[in-house]
């Protein structure tokens, strides 16, 4: 089955009306304009989006809080700064950390601490945030990085002598196996700290003269070391073993795709988001290809999250979902939820009847992969 979580109001062509609701934000998602998405402390998934902070809980209920929306949450009482959220991270207690364009917000158990304060932060506008053991990682605007342990803020300078050498920081994974921290950068390629002791000192990642200054998205690998990606490339880095190449976008699809963003499994399979829906990389070719035919209403996936299940989360314009783990045969169902609109109509629609299948166009919804699915995508609409 793959959940949809609409961004605009549901239509199914076994639908009668169509109905768009007063703002209830114990729904659904705040909005499809996600910005980051993290696993929860309590089995839910957290989403930071550009309509407030959305939470899926462990039970497949919603709620979501903005500026003008604060509420009490298992994460304490939260009161954002803003509507637009940038990213969200948990610190080595839980606790809650919230980046927005203007600032940054800390959790302690019993509330929040702001953080606008150029005293701190050199920018104010939260790129990411990293956890890296018991410190915290914070990347702001073109100022680089700041780091944060035991209540004691460092700075590091983009031209700094600890040899950062990157101005505007957007992505940061943490590899577990060698225990460093990657970082990439818009146009100033990657970097890794391998040593959080004494004095820090980045090193920039290269293969041979490359220094990949046109790579700048860093992802976790379950197997250890981690994912480094463009819009046409792959590659794989690990602190003692170097970069391997992974995959080009042609090795996706005869057309040019874009690349747009990739998720790894603890099974092995590498997603990755294009413009012509999701594929799926097993390690030696294509074992899996999911278009808007297949019910993700669109070709072009702006972002991918696998959470603690194993359930990989979707973005596209208007809507997010997720493919559940897949074992053996599957067969696709749709699931429904409109967010939160702040219109109430309901305007009549013309009854339409449901629509013949051929056998040609269900053989078609799957393009080389009917190992792993079976029947066609139908439409369910949430009591």
């Amino acid at each position: 089955m793959i959940l949809i979580l609409a961004a605009t109001a549901l239509f199914t062509p076994f639908a009668s009306a169509l109905y768009v609701e007063v703002p209830d934000y114990n729904s659904g998602i705040a909005s499809a304009g996600v910005k980051d998405v993290i696993n929860g402390r309590y089995g839910d998934v957290i989403f930071a989006t550009d309509g407030g902070i959305s939470v899926y809980t462990q039970n497949g209920t919603w709620y979501s809080v903005n500026a003008r929306h604060p509420d009490e949450t298992p994460y304490g009482m939260i009161a954002p700064l803003e509507t637009m959220v940038t990213t969200v991270a948990l610190d080595a207690s839980g606790h809650l950390w919230i980046g927005y364009p203007n600032g940054l917000q800390i959790g302690d158990g019993t509330g929040y601490r702001d953080i606008q304060n150029l005293q701190f932060l050199k920018n104010l506008n939260i790129n990411c945030i990293a956890r890296w053991g018991d410190e915290m990682w914070v990347a702001t605007g073109r100022a680089g990085l700041h780091r944060y342990q035991d209540g004691e803020w460092t700075w590091y300078k983009p031209a700094g002598p600890e040899g950062l050498g990157s101005y505007t920081i957007v992505s940061m994974a943490v590899d577990a196996a060698s225990d460093a921290l990657v970082v990439g950068s818009e146009s100033d390629g990657v970097r890794v700290l391998r040593d959080r002791e004494g004095n820090a000192r980045f090193e920039q990642v290269t293969c041979g003269s490359d220094t990949f200054r046109r790579v700048s998205e860093v992802r976790v690998d379950p197997f250890g070391g981690v994912y480094l990606f463009n819009r046409t490339t792959v590659l794989h880095y690990a602190p003692d073993a170097g970069v391997t190449p992974v995959l080009d976008a042609d090795d996706l699809s005869t057309f040019p795709v874009t690349i747009n963003d990739i998720a790894a499994t603890r099974e092995g399979m590498l997603y990755i988001a294009s413009d012509n829906g999701i594929y799926g990389w097993n390690g030696s070719g294509v074992a899996l290809h999911i278009t808007s035919r297949d019910g993700i209403r669109s070709n072009f996936v702006k972002k991918l999250f696998v959470d603690a299940y194993g359930r990989c989360w979707f973005v596209v314009p208007g809507s997010v979902g997720y493919i559940p783990p897949m074992a053996g045969h599957a067969a696709l169902s749709l699931s429904a939820a409109p967010v939160p609109t702040p219109v109430v109509t309901e305007t009549p629609l013309p009854a339409t009847p449901a629509p013949v299948v051929t056998p040609e166009e269900s053989a078609g919804l799957f393009e080389g992969v009917r190992a792993f699915f079976e029947g066609l995508v139908g439409a369910v609409i949430p009591g």
